[in-house]
């Protein structure tokens, strides 16, 4: 085998993936999503834990995706998992719940900050009765057929 400055290369694969490095990221995967937020400390009054009732919210909101997201949380971090389904930046909250473009669902984020650093499965099918987590929910959902009845 010929040695060649490719062969010899980390990097992996063509257009915007070909800096990734092998073993830090799958070819074609995206980074955490939690790696973008700004996380608040926890405040010495708050517990661990749930916060607020949010969680408690009747109503269930947009399917943002069919699969759980993983996440590493860290202890002591405050994590506001959005619960309306129109974040940009899912699973956790940007704010888009005031936006004028969506509808008005009443539905606020779920605050959560872990008691120690754990692995959790954030919940992106938004129907789940265990908020902020993932219960299996996503499995019952009927996929839409835009098409259906069109024809009777």
């Amino acid at each position: 085998m010929k040695l060649t400055p490719l062969s010899l290369s980390s990097k992996t694969g063509f257009g915007p993936y070909r800096l990734h490095r092998k073993g830090i990221h799958f070819v074609g995967t995206e980074p955490s999503p939690l790696k973008y937020h700004v996380l608040a400390d926890k405040k010495s009054e708050q517990n661990y834990g749930l916060q607020g009732m949010n969680h408690l919210l009747p109503g269930k909101g947009k399917v943002h995706s069919k699969l759980p997201t993983r996440a590493f949380l860290k202890k002591d971090k405050i994590y506001a998992w959005c619960s309306c389904g129109y974040s940009g930046s899912q699973p956790l909250c940007d704010g888009s719940h005031n936006s004028i473009r969506v509808p008005d669902l009443k539905l606020k984020p779920v605050r959560f900050i872990p008691d120690k650093d754990m692995e959790v499965w954030f919940c992106n099918c938004k129907q789940t009765k265990n908020r902020p987590f993932c219960d299996g929910s996503h499995k019952d959902l009927k996929v839409e057929d835009k098409l259906e009845g069109i024809f009777d």
